[in-house]
């Protein structure tokens, strides 16, 4: 969350980066607890002031490492695929940001958020991004008869995803395309239409 009156500056970009450095090594070493503006500052050797007109809010700065941590650059698959295809490819993106870093650093972000209301909310905003477009797949099914009209997405959504997190945050296992494609055919399956 670069300060908006930065616009393509070099030296406000670089000073960015140093301090996301700065901030990823902090979480790294030391867990999320770690990730203050002060620590940042000190790690970084800039300014707290500066740390502030980057990141205003505690919850920023954890929000850009899950970001750029979890490399949540998820776009929707393409429209002309079936919407089993559709979904495999999008959970099979989520499945890779997971195997990466950011399966370290959602590990402990979600152990923390029990207890720390900014990690808590960086990731109820990170959440938007997989499941809101898993949802938009998931509405389109409905609306063009793929998917039978009484499906429930939320619970659907949930059997989709959970499994993705119970193998990286609880397993430790890698989740590879192939257990991606066998858990939507297994649970799409009984939801198509006929």
């Amino acid at each position: 969350m670069i300060d908006p009156e930065a616009g393509t500056n070099p030296q406000v970009q670089r000073t960015h980066r140093v301090m996301l450095d700065a901030a990823r090594e902090l979480l790294s070493e030391n867990g999320p607890g770690a990730v203050t503006h002060l620590r940042v500052a000190e790690a970084s050797g800039v300014a707290r002031a500066t740390v502030y007109r980057h990141w205003p809010d505690r919850v920023d700065i954890l929000l850009d490492l899950l970001r750029g941590g979890a490399d949540l650059h998820l776009v929707p698959p393409p429209e002309g695929l079936s919407l089993a295809e559709r979904v495999t490819g999008l959970l099979q993106n989520l499945a890779s940001a997971l195997n990466g870093d950011s399966g370290q650093i959602l590990t402990a972000m979600i152990g923390l958020a029990e207890w720390d209301e900014d990690v808590f909310a960086a990731l109820e905003r990170m959440r938007a991004f997989g499941p809101r477009l898993l949802r938009d797949i998931l509405a389109a099914g409905i609306d063009d008869a793929s998917l039978a009209a009484d499906t429930d997405i939320d619970v659907l959504m949930d059997v989709l995803i959970g499994p993705l997190f119970l193998r990286r945050l609880l397993h430790h296992a890698e989740i590879t395309n192939d257990y991606v494609a066998r858990l939507v055919t297994t649970t799409l399956g009984p939801c198509l239409s006929r």
